[in-house]
């Protein structure tokens, strides 16, 4: 009978344990990609990711650890943040809605107008470029900015 060695159990062991631990935390490293009008643009992990709509109409979600820099130059994107790292969304199209829980910094840059900022978690909320229509509210712990337009 053949014994296995304690440290090749104990490598596998951390094996496992380490590729667990990585799919709960999503990628690691920088991402970038696009997404079309209705689909969903995801960042999820350590590291910064972009990602842009093309055409309006999209659906960003932000967690993780990472820096989220989301651009929506048609408008009337959504984003969901609970992230810890930093989130922008470029809206230059205007109508975007955005609600953010998340411990980071959130900038909404609403060149098009009519944008919402609804932030709930321990970060600091800002509306910038802003001409008209735009809101920003926050719940305790969290800190709102609007520049203009609010």
């Amino acid at each position: 009978m053949h014994r296995i060695a304690p440290s090749l159990v104990l490598a596998f062991v951390f094996a496992v344990f380490a590729g667990l631990a990585c799919d709960s935390i999503g990628h690691v490293g920088n991402t970038q990609g696009t997404c079309k009008t209705g689909e969903t643009c995801t960042c999820n992990g350590l590291g910064n990711c972009t990602q842009t709509c093309e055409g309006g109409g999209c659906d960003f979600k932000c967690s993780g650890m990472g820096n989220c820099v989301l651009d929506c130059p048609d408008g009337n994107c959504t984003l969901t943040s609970d992230a810890t790292g930093n989130v922008q969304l470029g809206c230059k199209g205007g109508g975007c809605k955005v609600t953010s829980s998340g411990t980071g910094n959130t900038i909404v840059r609403c060149a098009g107008d009519n944008c919402q900022l609804d932030c709930s978690g321990t970060s600091n909320c800002v509306v910038e470029e802003c001409k008209a229509g735009c809101k920003a509210s926050c719940a305790a712990g969290s800190n709102c900015v609007c520049q203009a337009g609010c």
